[in-house]
């Protein structure tokens, strides 16, 4: 009877056993590891905003919350009542929805990829630095007015005659997103130049 089962037995055990310390070994250093950057990430000084306020004269601004009612105006006027038109004048005919969606679409295009950059220029000529919270909250709240002021430009537009069976809709989407893009950075600059000076200027 061969007598080196044993023998083999033992030495793969062995192995195995090596193999075994060398892996416990190795998920110890990975749970240390994780343990050490975990500690770093809660031991990270964490950006709560607890209360932001802006003063303007009589109006305060306490939260990140609502809107801010900056108001699109557009061109030539000086105020939001200066546009203000009833529900009942506002109906635009057909096929307006479709008009509608493609100015819609290169309003919010502007909005995503160029209106910050516009809204950064501004702070600098003005020397007004926002954050980026409170800056996204602005161009939100632009945001929210750019149906109003479509349909406004719209129904404007019909009002002067303009009927979409008859004529070319791709010069009107320009003339109105032009007009809507104007609207939005003389708004964002008229807000930004009355923003009370930082750090106590006048």
């Amino acid at each position: 009877m061969s007598t080196s089962f044993p023998h083999d037995y033992f030495i793969k055990l062995q192995q195995y056993l090596l193999w075994q310390t060398n892996k416990i070994k190795k998920l110890e250093q990975q749970l240390t590891l994780l343990e050490k950057e975990l500690k770093e990430i809660k031991q990270r000084p964490q950006t709560t905003i607890e209360r932001i306020e802006y003063k303007f004269d009589q109006l305060k601004v306490e939260t990140l919350e609502g809107t801010l009612n900056i108001g699109l105006t557009p061109n030539g006027t000086g105020a939001i009542e200066d546009f203000a038109v009833s529900p009942e004048k506002m109906i635009v005919p057909q096929p307006e929805p479709i008009l509608f969606r493609n100015i819609q679409t290169k309003v919010n295009n502007y909005l995503t990829n160029e209106c910050q950059k516009t809204l950064e220029q501004l702070e600098e000529k003005y020397a007004y630095q926002l954050d980026e919270t409170y800056r996204q909250f602005i161009l939100q709240d632009i945001s929210r007015q750019v149906d109003e002021r479509i349909r406004f430009y719209l129904q404007q537009k019909m009002n002067n005659g303009y009927i979409p069976e008859a004529n070319s809709s791709e010069a009107v989407e320009k003339e109105i997103f032009e007009k809507v893009r104007e609207d939005i950075e003389q708004s964002l600059e008229s807000f930004i130049k009355h923003l009370p000076k930082q750090g106590g200027e006048k």
